[in-house]
């Protein structure tokens, strides 16, 4: 039998209380002024957003949209959508020319680099507006993306804070109801929108609920790989988790400082 969606069920009201005061604490202890945000329209972002708003009130809270040209139509509409929702202003940089002019000269950088690349501008532009608003920057990266290393070192991955990073995919699903974000932002396929018909599980090669319960398993409860096999999950699919998790480790490491 598969581990049922009740394992990973969280109390939402005790983890919001949770969330609420360590924001609060890490925004007095490091000074700061304001609340940087990259929001997508996507669900992460959007429950971050929506925390931060509960936590430190709308006034102290900078949410800034960053399209590329390939960037759809949708993401821009449910940015705007969380906002309005959550009565806040936000500030819209495009990347285009700058992420443009960076590959004029290449033939064919391929889709993977140009995605990294436009992750990084986003996190280099969000650190610059915190340096303009006496602010820090909030991340949004889940704990799935995190143990699958799905996820651009420098670029998404970077942050000062990161209040969602110990919450699998599918509890934020669940969480997000709770926060009551627009159900349409729930509702959608969760993508990093880096090109038309990107999703993350295609991505992924699994669906997060097999990702969350695998990882809940060998990496919480700390099963060996036979014994979640015997909870009814595929070798393969097992290996596959765990060998991104191995693959990915420098993603989850500070660099390397050599002594003498």
């Amino acid at each position: 039998m598969k581990i049922s969606g009740g394992v990973l069920a969280l109390n939402y009201e005790k983890t919001t209380k949770h969330l609420i005061k360590e924001i609060k604490s890490e925004f007095k202890c490091r000074n700061a002024k304001r609340a940087v945000i990259g929001i997508s329209g996507g669900l992460d972002s959007s429950i971050v957003l929506t925390l931060l708003a509960m936590s430190l009130g709308k006034s102290k809270i900078v949410p800034v949209f960053m399209p590329y040209r390939t960037t759809s139509k949708t993401s821009a509409e449910d940015a705007h959508l969380v906002c309005a929702h959550l009565s806040l202003n936000y500030e819209v940089k495009n990347i285009t020319k700058q992420i443009d002019a960076y590959f004029k000269e290449e033939k064919n950088p391929g889709k993977n680099r140009i995605g990294n690349k436009c992750a990084r501008e986003r996190m280099s532009i969000l650190y610059d507006i915190s340096m303009r608003e006496n602010g820090i920057v909030f991340g949004t990266s889940n704990k799935s993306e995190i143990v699958m290393g799905y996820g651009t070192i420098f670029g998404d991955l970077a942050c000062a804070v990161n209040p969602i990073g110990s919450l699998y995919k599918t509890q934020l699903f669940k969480y997000a109801e709770y926060l009551c974000i627009p159900k349409r932002i729930i509702e959608k396929k969760p993508s990093a929108d880096l090109w038309e018909g990107q999703t993350d599980e295609g991505d992924l090669g699994l669906s997060y609920k097999t990702i969350d319960e695998i990882s809940y398993l060998y990496f919480d409860k700390k099963k060996s790989l036979s014994d979640v096999k015997k909870q009814g999950y595929r070798e393969k699919d097992v290996r596959r988790v765990i060998s991104s998790f191995e693959r990915n480790a420098f993603k989850r490491e500070l660099p390397l400082i050599i002594n003498l």
